[in-house]
């Protein structure tokens, strides 16, 4: 589920399109890649992963082995070239989510370009 509401009314803003980067695990419809991502996308949590073509792999190889996997995105934060967006993960509505995650995206040229995740290590 999805509560975290886009503060720009703009179709393609930095907060929608960091919402729809989320979306693509969430639903398995990594399609939106190519236009989202920068060709030399790094998510730093997860270095191995590069570009839309690996997200696009990932996003298959993991909702196969974790097809209830979700993120829940609270809090959007920031516009321009820096969004930050606050949420947890969790496997279904049974499983208690994580703890507090913040995840920090930087985009260039319209596209998502590098991801950093920080994790709430006071519980």
């Amino acid at each position: 589920m999805n509560r975290a509401q886009v503060n720009s009314d703009t179709p393609q803003s930095s907060q929608r399109i960091a919402l729809q980067y989320f979306q693509m695990w969430n639903t398995g419809d990594s399609s939106i890649a190519d236009e989202i991502l920068s060709p030399d996308w790094t998510d730093h949590a997860h270095p191995e992963v590069t570009g839309p073509r690996g997200v696009r792999q990932a996003v298959e190889r993991t909702r196969a082995v974790q097809p209830d996997l979700r993120f829940q995105m609270d809090t959007v934060l920031g516009d321009g070239d820096t969004v930050a967006v606050v949420g947890s993960v969790g496997r279904g509505a049974r499983d208690e989510p994580t703890p507090r995650l913040v995840w920090l995206m930087h985009l260039q040229e319209g596209r998502l370009a590098e991801m950093w995740t920080y994790r709430d290590t006071s519980a």
